[in-house]
């Protein structure tokens, strides 16, 4: 019920988000776009790994990647869209959901470790209303913290007592963290864990791997499926880094000019913001009354175990808190210390991290909430087995009032904060002197303590809500209707600012051809043309090129290395000197169905033409014309072009193979299976 109860009151803290009174912020419009664009073509059976709606067409499985597509969140949204519910309340409580789930898992890892319910009640509220929650609103964080959270449990949980319902809970938390963009965050962390968890608890390594090693023998079938399927949720990721090494797509404004071929590789001297900055930024915002997004804040209880735990012993595990975040946070500084330039330098995986400071939030804050309950815990076994009951609380009366002169001192503290203080007191108090209160006064007390604060540091917070503004939201459309014009730009070309993601094609046009030609070409999603070009890529004349867009040349150019297309030129013996938009569909032109990753139309010309269509051209597109592939050329350098004879022909563009459909299709379901198994055992009689 209290945790229930915590859930509540978090969702009415936040509830002018959630209600779309306040507008999302920064890399949230992204997420909300690319989440709705694999949401709805899931709820019409498509899996998207083709978005023609950005920069004019582009590979999807870089957003697939960022959003972890495998995540049975997306099933779940899926569904509930497909039973009519609107996007945007499905994503935003769909999102407050899932971080209430990593939340539970947070709960009970505390309370699997340290056997205590109160305590673990506690862990649960301060990083439920920490402000990670804040980050659903403006950041992605939660499609890593909340997977990382269940691992952790299912991990600690298979480790004490290996279990069938354990492992797959392992096997479903590494399918999503695995599918994850860029996972080497995951991974990082891991590796910190693992090292330092070997050098503190290095007796009991033998012990968990006999555990394992035996769980794995009497669960052989079991154990190849986990692994089988944790092997193929890689795939995906092995693909996309493949790709990436291809040079088919580019990231200009990630990579920049670094002389590297994986166009995921971020340059050294671009990365500036690591945990150092993210702090000294937040530092700025100690007052609570200027509480805004990207601000690390845990409510300030926490604090307040940290300062009781002084007095009692350093225990191992406290310890090992300690250490593995100190650890963690020397090598995501990315200036000043000379652990993150050795590492950059020896390891690869360290040229992919572009944003250094979302360690913090991913690992970092739910580190800290552990380390403060681990002086929970401490403090807790002192009061349990001493005998001196007023010095304890003469201390803990010291301990406060240091605590609330400090606070004093700053001159910029809220008023909740006093009273977390003065309350703090009477709850542990109560805790020492256990007859003074009941359970229930003692969970309510608790419960007080812990949400004033951050209740009145939210009100301040949602004060600076941004009114919602339609506008926004740049994939608030069908994905499933005729669009002979192109719905949304992503890239505005009279601006010329470095595209975030496209195909290689289409950034080199982006940059090259002036915004007039290049905007007076694309206002046509569909051209028929009478003569072809044919030349050597190197040979391209820009400026030829930009002359064939500003006079609607009836020509186009296509690229060849070997001899050439067999046929140049239509067989229309009184060809235009225009190209001809399509603009409307007709008896000669219409489209038949469309979605993400294909195209078919009817077409029904009196001469042969060729056809271009101004989506973006990668070698992983094919065109067949009445079920006979044909050859499909990289057209005005960047677009797809194929030959149409005259009559009736239905085209078809296609986009990758089958096998690439059935794999993710497949891993989604089964990951949705997984999780459907483990709440059945939760929830079992």
């Amino acid at each position: 019920m209290w945790i229930f109860f915590g859930l509540v009151v978090w969702l009415i803290t936040f509830r002018g988000f959630l209600n779309s009174s306040f507008d999302l912020e920064s890399d949230a419009f992204s997420y909300y776009d690319h989440t709705k664009f694999l949401v709805e073509n899931l709820s019409h059976g498509v899996f998207p790994l083709w978005d023609p709606f950005w920069c004019n067409g582009a590979p999807n499985d870089f957003f697939l990647r960022r959003i972890g597509a495998l995540n049975p969140l997306y099933t779940m949204m899926s569904i509930l869209n497909l039973l009519g519910l609107s996007f945007r309340m499905v994503y935003l409580y769909g999102l407050a959901f899932y971080y209430w789930g990593g939340m539970i898992a947070f709960y009970l890892l505390a309370n699997r470790i340290y056997q205590d319910r109160l305590l673990a009640y506690a862990g649960y509220l301060i990083l439920l209303f920490s402000a990670l929650g804040t980050r659903i609103f403006d950041s992605y964080m939660m499609l890593i913290t909340v997977p990382l959270l269940w691992l952790f449990y299912f991990l600690v949980s298979f480790t004490q007592k290996p279990t069938k319902i354990a492992f797959l809970g392992l096997v479903l938390s590494l399918m999503v963290l695995m599918s994850t963009y860029i996972p080497f965050y995951f991974v990082m962390i891991m590796l910190f864990f693992g090292i330092f968890f070997c050098l503190f608890y290095i007796e009991q390594v033998p012990k968990i791997f006999s555990n394992f090693l035996g769980f794995f023998k009497a669960n052989k079938w079991l154990v190849f499926f986990g692994i089988g399927v944790i092997a193929l949720a890689c795939i995906p990721l092995l693909s996309f880094f493949k790709e990436s090494l291809q040079g088919h797509l580019v990231m200009p404004a990630r990579h920049g000019d670094i002389g590297n071929k994986n166009v995921l590789t971020v340059p050294q001297h671009a990365i500036d913001w690591g945990a150092v900055e993210d702090l000294f930024y937040s530092g700025y915002f100690s007052n609570l009354r200027m509480f805004k997004f990207a601000v690390v804040y845990v409510p300030f209880f926490s604090v307040i175990l940290i300062v009781l735990g002084l007095i009692t012993r350093i225990s191992r595990r406290a310890a090992f808190l300690f250490i593995l975040g100190v650890g963690l946070f020397c090598c995501i500084v990315p200036h000043g210390l000379p652990f993150y330039d050795f590492l950059y330098k020896h390891f690869f995986v360290f040229k992919l991290f572009r944003n250094l400071h979302f360690f913090i939030w991913f690992f970092l804050i739910p580190l800290f909430v552990f380390w403060s309950l681990e002086n929970w815990h401490l403090f807790k076994q002192l009061i349990d087995t001493s005998n001196q009951k007023f010095a304890i609380w003469l201390y803990l009366a010291l301990a406060h009032l240091g605590v609330g002169l400090f606070v004093f001192l700053r001159h910029d503290a809220i008023l909740s904060t006093y009273i977390t203080i003065f309350l703090s007191l009477v709850f542990w108090s109560a805790l020492l002197f256990k007859n003074s209160f009941n359970h229930q006064w003692i969970l309510a007390l608790l419960t007080l303590t812990i949400l004033i604060q951050p209740l009145e540091a939210y009100h301040y917070f949602n004060l600076k809500g941004v009114p919602f503004k339609n506008t926004n939201y740049l994939y608030d459309f069908s994905f499933f209707k005729t669009y002979l014009k192109n719905p949304v730009i992503t890239d505005d070309v009279s601006s010329k600012s470095s595209l975030y993601y496209a195909t290689e094609g289409y950034n080199f046009i982006y940059n090259n051809l002036s915004s007039m030609a290049l905007m007076n070409y694309l206002k046509y999603k569909f051209i028929l043309v009478d003569h072809l070009e044919v030349i050597h890529r190197e040979n391209l004349d820009i400026q030829a090129l930009e002359n064939h867009f500003l006079n609607y040349d009836n020509t186009a150019v296509i690229f060849t290395n070997n001899s050439g297309p067999a046929v140049t030129e239509s067989d229309d013996p009184q060809p235009s000197k225009f190209f001809e938009p399509i603009q409307q569909e007709s008896q000669q032109f219409k489209i038949l169905s469309m979605g993400a990753n294909h195209l078919t139309i009817l077409t029904n010309f009196p001469y042969s033409k060729f056809l271009i269509y101004n989506d973006s051209y990668t070698p992983d597109w094919h065109v067949k014309i009445n079920d006979q592939t044909q050859e499909l050329y990289e057209a005005n350098a960047a677009f797809k072009g194929v030959w149409v004879p005259a009559g009736r022909n239905i085209v078809e563009f296609r986009y990758g193979n089958f096998s690439q459909y059935l794999l993710n299709i497949s891993l989604s379901l089964i990951a949705f299976a997984i999780l459907m198994v483990i709440i059945w055992y939760a929830y079992r009689p």
